[in-house]
């Protein structure tokens, strides 16, 4: 072998007994060195470095969420009570929407509300009269007042009926 290819190793063998800690050291006998016909390499060792743990990142926590508003109830508007109307007295006609009576008050009746004879217990050909509302002396109602002949079939003509508060 030749001697730069033996030096090369020694170097290496130095170089790795220097890292691990062990072996010769600077302040050591030359006999090792002499023996190897080698120059003396001059090595530094040092403490293996401290294993590092990683630190943890700080966490940032996060702002607590914004409590949300309570919203505030909206108060449901409410009604005013419709005042109920006042019942006048019909003397006697069936209670109706229209205020239809009996009493004289108003004028007579020549074109009652179309659902009347919901109200009133009118005879079968109510809706052809020509005349003015009228109750029959047998308590149906007709729509001939005022004309001849009016109420035949029920015991005659027996009252008017007004239209009017």
């Amino acid at each position: 072998m030749k001697i730069t290819t033996k030096l090369a190793m020694v170097a290496v063998t130095v170089a790795a007994v220097a890292a691990t800690g062990c072996g010769p050291t600077e302040n050591a006998n030359d006999a090792g060195a002499a023996a190897t016909d080698s120059p003396r390499v001059a090595t530094t060792t040092s403490a293996p470095a401290a294993p590092t743990t990683p630190r943890p990142k700080p966490r940032i926590k996060p702002p607590p969420p914004a409590p949300k508003p309570t919203p505030t109830p909206t108060p449901k508007p409410t009604r005013k009570p419709t005042p109920k109307p006042v019942a006048r007295s019909t003397c006697g006609a069936p209670a109706n929407p229209w205020g239809y009576n009996f009493c004289g008050r108003g004028s007579y009746l020549y074109s009652p509300a179309a659902d009347v004879c919901g109200y009133f217990d009118c005879i079968p050909n109510f809706d052809n009269g020509v005349g003015y509302m009228v109750q029959c002396n047998d308590g149906m109602y007709s729509m001939s007042g005022g004309r001849r002949g009016a109420c035949s079939y029920h015991s005659g003509e027996g009252r008017a009926v007004y239209g009017g508060p």
